[in-house]
């Protein structure tokens, strides 16, 4: 924190005196209990949020307000010193814990911290002024030892109401003086302002409606807080907090309100509680939701992130293997060429090594190949609509059809539904399911069938085979691209992308993909897509 101008501290230590000795004035008119005991006294809160705002080496305003105010109303020097004294400890004591354990300023946007600052600066350090303060006037003569416990209460009710509601406002309006808002956003707050300021003038003023405040609907006052809570933040749910206090504690002078009749000074403390009770409710709830949409931005901005990543590692894998395509069908011809020419015409090694690299080029051109179809699984520039699901299994039975005679198997379905779907997108879905039925098949001939069941909005289809099953251990597993559970040697190879490509495919149609399976007796895999218009 930079140095400030001895003459920026001065006129700060001035100008903060000054308003303290105003507030405190103003306050000390409505102690009915003790003339240096006020139920409600901002000061605490302006002292707390200037300690705060500028640093605690402000004190000595505190200090010499307080004793101001209190010297021109009630004691003498020492008493007034001694006051002065428990204020100005009380203060520094709020800002330094504050700052130390609820993250200063920042205490209102994070509800462990608000509770802290709850704690700390309105229950613990406010019980400094009125033990010093009252102690000094007992001491002093000018109170009486038996009336220590209430005039005690009435004191340390005032300071934690200051703490509590009047610093919250000023330390976030004066961290951060721009609201901000649209001009749709201002109407609102307006509009809620105006709603407080209406159930406010009902319930504790009563000019509008005569009689109508004596009436218990004090409750009616948290609906205005809770919205501002829910729909803006901590600093307009505090303003909210002070401008209710301020009409309550108007209409509870003139004896209006519901605990207009107690009273002057039970009154005031009724008050008090009540309204302490409801701002921290609000406040809680407003810090709640500042969380919540900082996690959520966080959240959103996190997700463009990803999605953003994603699309640039699905468009370099396409160009990548499509420009690994052609030097690699290059080095895979003229390897088949020197295999046909040259075999029989080198040793056996040199014939054995070149066929190494006939495999090696043709097993790389399929996992190429593979990787094109899963970056291409993932988008698709035709737009989603109705799609009959039984044409697009018969295409993928035709595209089969070599492997389906070549192994016996025999493919039936149900009637099938229309969903909004991609054709060719949903087409590689049932191929790929259908031929992974076909190629891990059993001793017995591979019996495929496919069938669907309407479950709320979505249609959820099944695959079902005789073939090999797959353990449940794997079931998570078979999904990862590349994921074999067999040799390169067994059931005809494959580079174990075709599940994955499966699960994509679901995925971009808004679905979901899973399988149960028994081992040796067959699988069923199921996914969902949402139905069609």
């Amino acid at each position: 924190m930079r140095r400030r101008p001895w003459h920026e501290t001065l006129a700060l230590l001035a100008g903060l005196t000054l308003i303290y000795v105003a507030a405190g004035k103003l306050a000390l008119r409505v102690a009915y209990l003790d003339p240096s005991a006020s139920a409600v006294w901002p000061p605490t809160g302006i002292a707390l949020a200037a300690l705060l705002l500028f640093g605690r080496s402000l004190w000595p305003a505190i200090f010499v307000g307080a004793f101001l105010v209190n010297l021109t109303t009630a004691g003498n020097v020492a008493t007034s010193l001694g006051i002065a004294g428990g204020n100005a400890l009380e203060a520094i004591a709020g800002a330094w814990l504050v700052e130390r354990y609820a993250g200063g300023r920042r205490a209102f946007h994070r509800l462990p911290d608000f509770l802290k600052f709850a704690v700390l600066s309105g229950l613990v350090a406010t019980a400094i002024s009125p033990t010093l303060g009252i102690t000094s006037l007992c001491l002093g003569g000018f109170t009486r030892w038996s009336e220590y416990g209430p005039v005690w209460l009435t004191w340390w009710l005032g300071d934690l109401g200051g703490a509590l509601i009047v610093a919250p406002p000023l330390i976030l309006w004066l961290s951060n003086p721009r609201p901000g808002w649209s001009r749709r956003r201002g109407i609102e707050a307006a509009a809620v302002v105006l709603a407080l300021c209406l159930v406010g003038e009902l319930e504790f003023l009563g000019y509008l409606l005569p009689g109508f405040s004596r009436y218990p609907l004090s409750f009616l006052c948290l609906p205005p807080l809770l919205w501002m809570a829910f729909r803006f933040g901590p600093r307009e749910t505090a303003t909210a907090g002070l401008v209710l206090l301020a009409t309550a504690t108007w209409g509870t002078l003139r004896g209006a309100g519901p605990y207009g009749a107690f009273g002057p000074n039970a009154s005031l403390l009724l008050l008090q509680a009540f309204m302490i009770v409801t701002v921290l409710t609000a406040m809680s709830l407003a810090a709640v939701v500042a969380e919540r949409r900082r996690e959520h931005a966080v959240l959103e901005l996190q997700a463009a992130e990803l999605a953003r990543s994603n699309a640039e590692l699905e468009q370099f894998a396409h160009v990548a293997s499509h420009d690994l395509q052609e030097p690699l069908r290059t080095v895979t011809n003229f390897v088949q060429l020197l295999a046909r020419r040259y075999r029989g015409r080198l040793d056996a090694e040199a014939d054995e090594f070149v066929q190494y690299i006939v495999d090696g080029t043709t097993r790389m051109a399929r996992l190429i190949e593979d990787v094109l179809d899963f970056s291409r699984a993932g988008t698709s520039d035709r737009p989603m609509r109705p799609i009959d699901t039984g044409d697009s299994v018969a295409k993928a039975v035709a595209n089969l059809d070599l492997s389906i005679r070549g192994s016996g198997a025999v493919v039936r379905h149900d009637g099938l539904p229309t969903v909004n779907g991609d054709p060719t997108q949903l087409t590689q879905l049932f191929q790929n399911l259908i031929g992974n039925a076909i190629k891990f098949r059993g001793p017995d001939p591979p019996e495929v069938h496919v069938s669907a069941a309407l479950r709320g909005r979505d249609w959820v289809f099944s695959v079902r085979d005789n073939g090999i099953g797959i353990q449940e251990k794997h079931f998570d597993s078979i999904f990862r691209i590349f994921k074999r559970l067999h040799g390169r040697d067994q059931y005809g190879g494959g580079t174990g992308a075709g599940l994955t490509i499966v699960k994509k495919l679901v995925e971009r149609h808004n679905g979901r993909v899973w399988l149960e399976s028994i081992p040796g007796r067959g699988t069923t895999f199921y996914f969902t897509l949402e139905r069609g218009a």
